[in-house]
């Protein structure tokens, strides 16, 4: 709908649409092969910048290790965006944008139509998950983006956001059903800080 609205020429391949590498679970072997079909299949496509559509853990990090697993992208292609003429510097060597950078910077530029008193009614806060947060450093493009979509944003307890986020406990440790315990650990201060948002935007 994204790429519709801004009147992106886009493609969605059926041969890599998954950005998920469950090769993760196996070996560096078959993570790297599996990476590899998105190169594969963005130098097919004639791709300029390919957008990371999906945020799970081993998705959010992609153009990051895209590189060390592949080399560069090898295809020609830009690193800027022709709609806006935003050059992403950290796609010089993959291609790759988060989606998050993508809307953010759509939404900086003026090129989306909004209408945050549609969400009036709801209380919203953000929570810096672990790989995109922490991995990534993309911090503020999230904020940016609800800021411009809704009217009641709150932050969370500053110790508890950005670079001090806490893992909620879920993400990728929805993997290890064998730790349940530490999982549930890992999410009590995030949700101790959601209740320190509701109570105090009450």
């Amino acid at each position: 709908m994204l790429f519709h609205e801004i009147g992106l020429d886009y493609t969605v391949s059926a041969f890599a649409s998954e950005g998920g590498n469950f090769g993760l679970f196996s070996s560096h072997e078959l993570t790297k092969r599996l990476n590899a079909k998105i190169y594969e299949e963005a130098k097919r496509l004639g791709v300029k910048v390919d957008s990371g559509r999906r945020m799970r853990p081993h998705v959010a990090r992609f153009h990051q290790y895209m590189d060390t697993m592949n080399g560069p992208a090898g295809f020609p292609g830009a690193t800027g965006f022709a709609i806006t003429g935003t050059r992403f510097e950290n796609a010089r060597v993959t291609r790759a944008v988060h989606i998050c950078e993508f809307t953010a910077d759509l939404i900086h530029h003026g090129k989306l139509r909004l209408d945050p008193s549609r969400n009036d009614r709801w209380n919203v806060t953000y929570h810096d998950s672990c790989n995109p947060s922490r991995a990534m450093g993309l911090l503020e493009e999230p904020r940016h983006i609800l800021k411009n979509v809704c009217r009641n944003f709150h932050e969370m307890p500053e110790n508890t956001i950005r670079e001090q986020t806490f893992c909620c406990g879920s993400g990728a440790g929805l993997g290890t059903d064998e730790n349940l315990e530490m999982r549930l650990r890992g999410g009590f201060p995030r949700a101790n800080a959601v209740k320190y948002v509701r109570e105090n935007t009450a």
